[in-house]
């Protein structure tokens, strides 16, 4: 993935096939393990509470064989001390050969992606992306549909600030999804996603 994956929005289809496939390959893993990323540590960088994500990104590491370390609370970290994300991935990048980033702030990842000499996951960035999770449920829903083409899927509730959905409308109308959008005005879909799936038809 070179630098990490920010977001989806510089993926093809056919680039993310590729991950899926690549993806539905490796499955046998959660059961048996490997030893494939033995030697390898992944930092979690989780500047907000997380449980399945940072836990997902943990379990997974340990099943290819490699290590974790990182934080799922900026207390006790020199971030609480006022350290600017800057330093903080300019440090952790040192100990680790993959960091993995959640963090309140949108664009956080792409800045730390900026900064870091690893590639960099956003796993959550305030209400910007969380292109992971868009993995996670695509692979799933192919699992369960095997064609998505042509499908109506509904995403209901807050469209205006969840993360997921922003990463997620875009992609399954790139797989020829018809979406139907329910939410209470307020918490609408913003204009830029929606004119992004406007041309995405």
């Amino acid at each position: 993935m070179g630098k990490g994956l920010i977001t989806l929005r510089d993926y093809s289809r056919d680039k993310i096939e590729e991950i899926l496939a690549l993806a539905r390959k490796m499955a046998h893993y959660q059961r048996t393990g490997t030893d494939i990323a033995q030697g390898k540590i992944l930092a979690a960088l989780f500047f907000e509470p997380s449980t399945r994500t940072r836990l997902s990104f943990e379990t997974a590491m340990h099943r290819l064989g490699g290590k974790v370390i990182g934080f799922s609370s900026t207390e006790g970290t020199s971030v609480g001390k006022g350290e600017t994300l800057a330093d903080t991935v300019r440090t952790v990048a040192q100990y680790a050969d993959l960091l993995v980033i959640r963090h309140p702030r949108e664009g956080a990842a792409q800045l730390a992606a900026e900064f870091s000499s690893l590639p960099v996951l956003n796993a959550g960035d305030g209400s910007g992306n969380h292109p992971t999770q868009t993995l996670l449920d695509l692979y799933t829903m192919i699992d369960h549909l095997k064609d998505l083409e042509g499908r109506e899927v509904a995403l209901v509730g807050d469209l205006r600030y969840g993360r997921t959905v922003h990463s997620l409308a875009p992609v399954l109308a790139l797989f020829g999804v018809k979406l139907i959008l329910v939410s209470p005005r307020e918490v609408r879909i913003n204009g830029e996603i929606r004119e992004e799936l406007d041309r995405a038809r």
